[in-house]
C-alpha cells in the first residue's frame, strides 16, 4: 500500500444489512414525529369555530393549497378551506405570525399619492356616517401610523392608532380608553379570533359610536385561483364571509349601519383602483413586494389590460372587499 493511501473499507453484508434497517427505522421515526407535528398545527384549524353549523376540512366542498405572496416566503404552501356553514375560509396552517410580520413588506409603506387618495375615501365614508373631526378616533391595527398621520394633517387632533406588532404604536394604553370611532381595515382577517377580535374592539366604542371593519369578503374569494392576491397566506388566518360578519356584529350588541361592497382605494383617478392594483401584482411576480417598489412602467406600458384598468378599473371592481358600519346600542 502505498504511503498516503487510506486503507480500503471492507464492509461485510451483514454490516450493511444493519446499516439499512438502522436507517429505515431512523426515517420511520422522523416521519412520525413530522406528522404529529403537522396533527398538532391542525387540530385548532380544520373545524369552524364561528357558526352555528360548523363545516370541517374533512366535508369541505371547496379546498386548495396557496403559496405565500411575500418573497421571503414564496415557497411555502399553505391550505385553505370553505365552511360550509358559513362560507367563511379558513387556513388550516398553524404558524407564528410575529416570524412573518419581520419581513412584512408593508412596513416600507409610506404616505404616498396613492395612500393619500384611499385615505380621503376612507375618510369620506365616515364622515357620511357621522364622524366629526373633534371625535376621538383609533385606528385598530394601524401598521406604521399612515392614516393616523394623515389624519391628523387634516385637523383631527385625537386620531390614535395601535398595532401590536410595530413598536412605535404597541402601547396599549391605546386600549384603556374609549373611542367615538373605531376603524380596523384590513386587520379582522389576520387575527386568529374574529369573535374575540370583535368582542375586543366593541369595548373600545363608547355607546353610540361607531365601529368600521374593511376585510376581503369570503363570498367572491375563489380557491381555484391558488395565486389570487386576497387569499395571502399565513398572514390571512380567517377570511369571513358577509353573513359571519355581520353575525359577529350582532353578537357584541352592533347594528350594521351602512355596508360599502368594494374597497376604499377604488376612485376615478388612474391606476388607484384595487383592479389595477391586483392585477398590477399579478403580473408583475404574484407577490405584495411589488407594490411596494419602483413601479415597473415597461410592464405597464406592454399591458394592454393594466392600461385599461388604470383607467377603467373603478368601474369594474372586483367586489372582493367590504367595509361594515356599525353602530353600538
Amino acid at each position: 500500500m502505498r504511503c498516503g493511501t487510506a486503507p480500503p473499507v471492507i464492509t461485510s453484508p451483514v454490516s450493511t444489512m444493519r446499516l439499512r434497517r438502522a436507517a429505515r427505522r431512523l426515517m420511520m421515526i422522523l416521519e412520525q414525529a413530522r406528522a404529529k407535528v403537522l396533527q398538532s398545527h391542525l387540530a385548532d384549524y380544520t373545524t369552524c369555530t364561528l357558526c352555528d353549523r360548523p363545516g370541517t376540512l374533512a366535508a369541505a366542498a371547496e379546498s386548495g393549497q396557496a403559496p405565500c405572496n411575500v418573497r421571503c416566503f414564496k415557497d411555502e404552501l399553505f391550505t385553505f378551506w370553505r365552511c360550509t356553514g358559513c362560507g367563511s375560509l379558513h387556513c388550516v396552517e398553524n404558524v407564528d405570525l410575529s416570524h412573518y410580520y419581520r419581513h412584512y413588506p408593508i412596513k416600507s409603506q409610506k404616505l404616498n399619492f396613492h395612500e393619500r387618495i384611499g385615505y380621503r375615501n376612507r375618510l369620506r365614508l365616515i364622515e357620511r356616517l357621522g364622524f366629526l373631526c373633534s371625535q376621538r378616533i383609533l385606528d385598530y391595527g394601524c401598521g406604521p401610523g399612515l392614516f393616523v398621520e394623515f389624519l391628523r394633517t387634516l385637523g383631527v387632533q385625537n386620531a390614535f392608532g395601535y398595532d401590536p406588532f410595530e413598536p412605535a404604536y404597541s402601547n396599549q394604553r391605546a386600549l384603556a380608553e374609549s373611542y367615538d370611532v373605531v376603524v380596523s381595515y384590513d386587520v379582522i382577517e389576520h387575527d386568529d379570533d374574529p369573535r374575540q377580535f370583535m368582542r375586543s374592539l366593541s369595548r373600545l366604542v363608547r355607546p353610540g359610536g361607531m365601529l368600521v371593519i374593511g376585510t376581503p369578503n369570503a363570498d367572491h374569494v375563489s380557491l381555484a385561483r391558488t395565486r389570487n392576491p386576497v387569499l395571502h397566506p399565513p398572514y390571512h388566518r380567517h377570511i369571513l364571509s358577509k353573513r359571519m360578519l355581520l353575525a359577529l356584529g350582532r353578537e357584541q350588541n352592533l347594528a350594521a349601519q351602512h355596508i360599502y361592497r368594494r374597497s376604499y382605494f377604488d376612485s376615478l383617478i388612474p391606476t388607484v383602483n384595487s383592479r389595477f392594483i391586483w392585477r398590477y401584482i399579478e403580473k408583475a411576480d404574484g407577490l405584495l413586494d411589488s407594490a411596494f417598489e419602483p413601479p415597473r412602467q415597461g410592464l405597464i406600458l406592454r399591458s394592454p389590460d393594466l392600461l385599461f384598468f388604470a383607467f377603467f378599473g373603478y368601474f369594474v371592481p372586483r367586489g372582493d372587499n367590504i367595509i361594515v358600519s356599525f353602530r353600538k346600542a
